[in-house]
């Protein structure tokens, strides 16, 4: 008979800790960020595009598929962010990162309706994928007790958005977005998963990165026939788990977190296919 009682107790105090007013709160102001941020990029990437009656387009093979990573990237950190925030509300992690995942997935459709009507996309499916993926990604604590894969990003002006600014942008902010020549993707984990007596600091990572070079046109074949030949980039490099860094201040936590979205330069490898190149400092 206990045994009965007490799971549905249990359940009963979880229900009774979720605080309604928190999560009010929380939905009130993601969605004047979400609008907010769906309003800039509106601004940024659609712009200069003509309208189309809705259609699909499959982009898969474009962009070395840096587009995907990306969509990888920002499901992913809408849905620890949503995670993060439901659990301080007072729901327990499973159902928080349920309700993250699948808000996450959701907040990231309208990119695609966008597309859809756009002349110069067109909905993707691959990126719906890519979307799904990177939202339900940090599932793995779950099985690890932390995310051992956690994205990061960094960003460096590549010569290339000159040659198509319209298309790479014309300024920084707008080549932080579209210029993926620049862009460098990152999955870095803790150095402790090769030490089962963790030698090694908390706060100290390796990375592994993803990037592109010479993509002038997204088309692969058009890319070859204006005369650049795209090439994938691999890079190795040490990192900083900033949420492991031990601080006293609350609003300092919150910056390190945010920080902790972005890789920290490094010295780097970088292997091109073509050889391997060492980086005295990659971001």
């Amino acid at each position: 008979m206990l045994a009965c009682i007490q799971p549905q107790a249990t359940a009963q105090i979880q229900k009774d800790s979720i605080n309604k007013k928190k999560i009010k709160k929380i939905i009130l102001a993601e969605s004047a960020i979400y609008t907010s941020g769906m309003t800039a990029l509106g601004f940024l990437w659609y712009k200069d595009n003509q309208s189309q009656s809705f259609q699909f387009f499959n982009d898969n093979n474009q962009w070395l598929q840096m587009d995907k990573v990306g969509h990888v990237y920002t499901a992913y950190h809408i849905t620890e962010i949503n995670f993060q925030l439901l659990k301080k509300s007072g729901m327990n992690s499973q159902k928080a990162m349920l309700y993250s995942s699948l808000s996450a997935t959701a907040m990231m459709f309208p990119i695609e309706i966008f597309d859809g009507f756009s002349q110069a996309y067109g909905a993707s499916w691959g990126d719906v994928v890519a979307n799904t993926i990177g939202a339900f990604l940090p599932y793995q604590r779950f099985m690890f007790d932390q995310n051992y894969i956690f994205p990061k990003f960094s960003f460096s002006p590549s010569s290339y958005a000159d040659l198509r600014p319209n298309t790479l942008g014309n300024n920084y902010i707008k080549q932080l977005i579209k210029d993926y020549n620049g862009q460098t993707y990152w999955l870095s984990t803790d150095l402790n998963i090769f030490s089962k007596k963790n030698k090694f600091p908390d706060w100290l990572q390796f990375s592994v990165g993803y990037s592109g070079n010479k993509m002038v046109y997204g088309n692969p074949l058009e890319n070859t026939q204006n005369g650049y030949e795209a090439n994938r980039q691999w890079f190795l490099s040490l990192d900083l788990n900033m949420s492991k860094i031990e601080v006293e201040q609350k609003w300092l936590k919150i910056m390190f977190n945010i920080i902790n979205r972005v890789k920290i330069p490094f010295p780097t490898l970088e292997w091109n296919g073509k050889g391997v190149v060492l980086h005295p400092l990659y971001f």
